[in-house]
């Protein structure tokens, strides 16, 4: 009895060369969409770092003949690649955006006189998105998919 249930049992799976060629369409496009993707977003967070910035920040009076190298100006992004993957890169070159960043010490005649706080510019956006890279991501993962009718 067994013998003949298991003869009779025959089924066969159709299409699977479809979704192989699907598969591979969709890891080929995985790269570059990705690196659209951290590209918009490094773009994205650089705005919205630039933005808090402008809003955080009060602006110094400079002496007659100074050049203005303003930290809202200095802002930057790209996509590095890396061995095993891709990185978004957000910076500010200005030279003393460390110091706004972290807080450092405020000194008056030779004397230290105190501390000043940082503004934490780039946590607060790094915090902010949070929730924002996942969805994107998501949402690059799900366009791909639709893509290749998966």
């Amino acid at each position: 009895m067994a013998d003949g249930w298991a003869s009779s049992c025959d089924f066969r799976i159709e299409g699977l060369e479809e979704l192989e060629r699907d598969l591979t369409k969709v890891v080929k496009r995985c790269p570059a969409q990705a690196r659209e993707t951290l590209k918009d977003l490094g773009n994205d967070f650089k705005k919205s770092a630039k933005k808090r910035a402008k809003a955080d920040l009060k602006s110094h009076k400079r002496k007659e003949g100074q050049e203005k190298k303003a930290i809202s100006k200095k802002w930057g992004s790209k996509v590095v690649d890396e061995s095993v993957g891709m990185t978004a890169l957000v910076y500010n070159s200005a030279r003393h955006f460390h110091l706004v960043e972290l807080g450092h010490q405020l000194i008056k005649n030779g004397q230290v006189v105190g501390f000043v706080e940082g503004k934490h510019i780039m946590k607060k956006t790094r915090e902010q998105y949070e929730n924002i890279v996942p969805e994107r991501f998501e949402e690059m993962i799900d366009d791909i998919l639709k893509g290749c009718n998966l």
